[in-house]
């Protein structure tokens, strides 16, 4: 992907690019990103890609810095593996709401008993398939089902 794919990839984020020679007379080559608020930087990104991450001016602005002979390639991977961390960590979060209020919801229900509030439990298939909440009962007459098919 050349740079200029690169820099529409991310050009929600993206504020500038730059190669300037430092004081020793190499050159360095730093992008220069925004994140939305609230977003932060990965802790092993600098290790990781072997680039530098300052704050920018404004609260939210960052610059991703490595030398010339490593290149910008490396930047815009660090500043793409950042967003994605990011998005995901947001996905979580909204997950999380979204089934701790699916379980409000049935604790709250007066039709579910409080024996069947007990026998509930938690499953999920770890291949890819969002977590499910069933309750034993409920897996107790799967797995009658399944038995009764097998035997079939």
């Amino acid at each position: 992907m050349d740079i200029k794919d690169r820099i529409k990839k991310i050009s929600r984020y993206f504020r500038g690019m730059q190669i300037t020679s430092t004081d020793d007379g190499s050159q360095i080559i730093y992008v220069v990103v925004s994140f939305p608020h609230g977003w932060i930087i990965d802790e092993d990104l600098e290790k990781k890609f072997e680039v530098t991450i300052g704050q920018g001016t404004n609260m939210d602005e960052y610059y991703f810095c490595t030398d010339i002979d490593t290149g910008e390639q490396v930047i815009f991977d660090a500043i793409d593996y950042n967003i994605e961390r990011m998005k995901e960590a947001i996905e979580r979060a909204q997950l999380l709401s979204k089934k701790t209020g699916e379980l409000k919801a049935l604790f709250e229900d007066e039709n579910v008993s409080i024996e069947e509030l007990r026998t509930l439990t938690f499953n999920y298939d770890k291949a890819g398939i969002e977590p499910i909440i069933i309750s034993k009962q409920e897996d107790d007459k799967n797995k009658k089902k399944e038995n009764e098919i097998s035997n079939e």
